[in-house]
């Protein structure tokens, strides 16, 4: 596989202005994403119905998504410029809520960045069955819908925890508290402002049957479209950017999560200069080197031509 130095794809000042922090973006987007969270919520507490709870589960999978990419910038240290607010941030206000821990993220998918669709790329077993028969993938998007995939998410994440060994300075209980405590805090104030605004179940049938259906559809989808069936010739096609409609940027790929090929190119980038780093390919004349996808459905065509 070629490997690319991102720093000859782009001057100086172009690298200037597409690693440039803006923290008021992230201000404003944490508190749109919450929001919309506790709207989602509101529609379906105030206006019951199926179509409805449809809306709202959509709504609130997707914004839970939306964290988990706020989460991920921080893991790379581009939600805000102050680390100390970057690291909290991603974790009090984006990853623990999801059950998610930046403190074990963070290394794994920097290793997933140096080894990007190779043997040692820990990543790499969620791309490799691709394609896959039709038939195969909506057994799958099933699993996704029915809560399946997130129990075995959720369940395989807790076992891990509590299977935790005491370290050299902490007892077994320390080490599970310390892996679980965030998590457990941040659901309770969730639960507690869910009970509050609206009624104690809608936490767990607003904020968890989310978690356990369409966000897991979305992950599956993410997974497909960043790194499945690509070329994997070089650094500019083993990584994949789809093209995406505002409503499928909204209820899918949120935050410009659809520019990865970008994102893997220059990880100093924040997710709002993601489409001003492809539009500087392009001018610099890259264009038929990347692996650019027209559609999120020509993505899963390809992956489900097994």
């Amino acid at each position: 596989m070629r490997k690319i130095k991102p720093s000859e794809l782009v001057s100086e000042n172009q690298k200037k202005i597409i690693s440039l922090k803006k923290d008021w973006i992230n201000i404003l987007s944490l508190s749109f994403n919450w929001i919309l969270i506790f709207t989602g919520i509101g529609l379906f507490f105030f206006f019951p119905s199926w179509l409805m709870f449809i809306a709202s589960v959509i709504i609130i999978g997707s914004r839970q998504f939306a964290l988990s990419v706020l989460a991920h910038d921080a893991a790379h240290r581009l939600l805000f410029s102050n680390l100390k607010i970057n690291d909290w941030a991603g974790q009090w206000l984006c990853a623990y809520p999801i059950f998610s821990d930046n403190r074990q993220y963070r290394p794994y998918h920097l290793e997933h960045h140096r080894h990007t669709e190779t043997d040692e790329d820990p990543d790499k077993v969620l791309s490799a069955p691709f394609p896959i028969s039709k038939k195969s993938f909506l057994r799958k998007v099933l699993r996704d819908l029915t809560g399946l995939t997130g129990f075995k998410r959720y369940s395989s994440s807790i076992v891990s925890i509590f299977s935790s060994k005491k370290s050299q300075k902490n007892s077994k209980t320390a080490v599970i508290l310390n892996k679980i405590l965030g998590f457990l805090v941040t659901n309770l104030v969730i639960f507690c402002l869910v009970s509050i605004l609206f009624d104690w179940s809608s936490y767990f049938i607003l904020w968890w049957l989310p978690a356990f259906t369409y966000f897991s559809l979305i992950i599956r989808i993410r997974n497909i479209a960043e790194h499945a069936v690509t070329p994997g010739n070089s650094d500019f096609d083993n990584t994949r950017t789809t093209k995406a409609t505002w409503l499928l940027r909204f209820l899918m790929v949120p935050h410009h999560v659809n520019y990865h090929l970008e994102h893997h190119l220059f990880t100093y980038c924040p997710w709002y200069n993601l489409p001003v780093a492809h539009k500087i390919l392009i001018e610099n004349g890259y264009e038929n080197e990347m692996c650019i996808e027209t559609s999120y459905l020509s993505v899963l065509t390809r992956a489900t031509n097994g």
